[in-house]
This record gives C-alpha cells, sequence and structure tokens, in this order.
C-alpha cells in the first residue's frame, strides 16, 4: 500500500515553480515518508515551514492499494 498526501489539499491555491496550480502529490510507505516529502516540497516549492504542519500532513494523508 501506498500512502500520499495532495498539496492542494493542505495548500489551497497554491502555485507551484511555473505558476499554475500546485497539484504535487507526495507518496511513501509509512506516514514518516510521506511527511519527510510533503515537508521537503513545502519548504523548497511554497517557502513555508513545515515544522508546524505536521498534524495537517498526517489528517490529510491516505492510502492507496490493496
Amino acid at each position: 500500500m501506498v500512502r500520499f498526501v495532495r498539496c492542494n489539499a493542505l495548500l489551497s491555491l497554491a502555485l507551484d515553480a511555473s505558476g499554475k496550480g500546485c497539484r504535487y502529490v507526495a507518496k511513501g510507505d509509512s506516514d514518516d515518508d510521506v511527511l519527510k516529502d510533503m515537508s521537503s516540497h513545502l519548504e523548497s516549492v511554497h517557502g513555508v515551514d513545515p515544522s508546524g504542519q505536521k498534524e495537517t500532513i498526517l489528517a490529510s494523508t491516505k492510502t492507496h492499494g490493496s
């Protein structure tokens, strides 16, 4: 099973590096993997400090697969 979270579920109307609506999806085998991936994305692309976002990211994380 793959855990994932979409950036636009966290930052409504956020723009990506090209100026379009951000459609980034952080994926991983565990919540920690997803948290690390999305934290890196939020900081590098959106300039958002992810330190206070842990609970929001985990609450928005979903599972895909069987």
